[in-house]
């Protein structure tokens, strides 16, 4: 034998524990002289008789009894290995999750989630963290649990599921000398007056590259007066001057309720874009990674059933 079959080792185990090959057999289930045949291959590979008859007794040798406890243990290991199943209760679990999103999604996504959690997932632990190049060698090697967002290509191992539908809006502050509330119809942007504003930019996120492709291939040309790194403070710039900022439409709800903005439709060419979970092949299986997969699916999927969230 180049290797020790696990079942040698159990009717070894077996010998050892009734000194007596026949009943040994009749517990395992199997013939005498094939526990005997078998018990033969584990002399011949450690080249001593391990068992030794004396008064109707199979007695170990020395060998036999440095044997045993390496043997016990590792068959024990082996039952617990079959007959291993994830057991996990949401109400009761500590696990700890770490979860890839944009800010956009921290500011409008985490809200709810969290309120959820509270409720059916007390003693759990999200720990967030913003999506980086790397994001996806974590999610591959554990380190990252999911990520949150919108990537356009990933490679076969790779799951994703969509939450739902994001589209982009203007925001403006509302003493816009140019796009007043009172003078913009249906709160609606013509691209001609799109084109004729100021920009702020903000350069974050695969769905602002793709965006910014798609109106490229379009022709659209801005005049951009400032970039920033992320949404954070977007709300309280185009508030204070004439500028104006193309955002996600999720987001800019959370920014009307803290500003002096208001929300322009954009023309119907502008691109939309899905966002979606996204985790690694080797977590698919396990029951608390499907259950907060579900948590994150059942609490989004419904934002694109509210009226007048639509890309028109």
């Amino acid at each position: 034998m180049s290797e020790i079959d696990i079942k040698i080792l159990k009717i070894f185990l077996y010998v050892y524990k009734f000194k007596n090959v026949s009943i040994a057999a009749r517990e395992l289930e199997l013939s005498q002289p094939a526990v005997s045949n078998l018990l033969n291959k584990l002399r011949k590979y450690y080249d001593d008789p391990l068992f030794i008859r004396v008064d109707n007794e199979m007695r170990p040798t020395e060998l036999a009894i440095q044997l045993l406890p390496m043997v016990s243990n590792l068959i024990n290991n082996f039952h617990e290995i079959c007959q291993h199943r994830e057991h996990f209760n949401h109400f009761e679990s500590q696990k700890i999750y770490n979860i890839a999103m944009t800010d956009v999604a921290h500011l409008v996504l985490l809200p709810q989630i969290s309120n959820y959690l509270k409720d059916h997932a007390p003693q759990m632990q999200l720990n967030v963290h913003s999506i980086k190049p790397q994001s996806l060698d974590l999610l591959k090697d554990g380190t990252l649990d999911l990520i949150v967002g919108y990537y356009e290509q990933l490679d076969d191992y790779f799951y994703q599921q969509k939450l739902f539908e994001q589209h982009f809006v203007v925001i403006a502050s509302k003493d816009h000398p140019r796009l007043n509330p009172e003078l913009i119809q249906q709160q609606k942007i013509s691209l001609e007056q799109y084109l004729a504003e100021k920009h702020i930019e903000v350069e974050v996120g695969a769905g602002h590259f793709s965006f910014e492709r798609h109106i490229g291939q379009l022709g659209i040309r801005r005049h951009k007066v400032m970039s920033l790194p992320s949404y954070l403070g977007v709300g309280l710039v185009v508030q204070q001057s004439d500028a104006i900022a193309t955002v996600p439409y999720y987001l800019s709800e959370v920014l009307l309720a803290r500003g002096n903005l208001q929300i322009l439709e954009l023309p119907p060419e502008f691109p939309s874009y899905s966002i979606k979970q996204f985790w690694y092949i080797s977590s698919h299986n396990q029951k608390s990674h499907q259950w907060i997969r579900q948590v994150f699916y059942e609490n989004l999927k419904d934002m694109n059933m509210q009226p007048n969230k639509q890309k028109p």
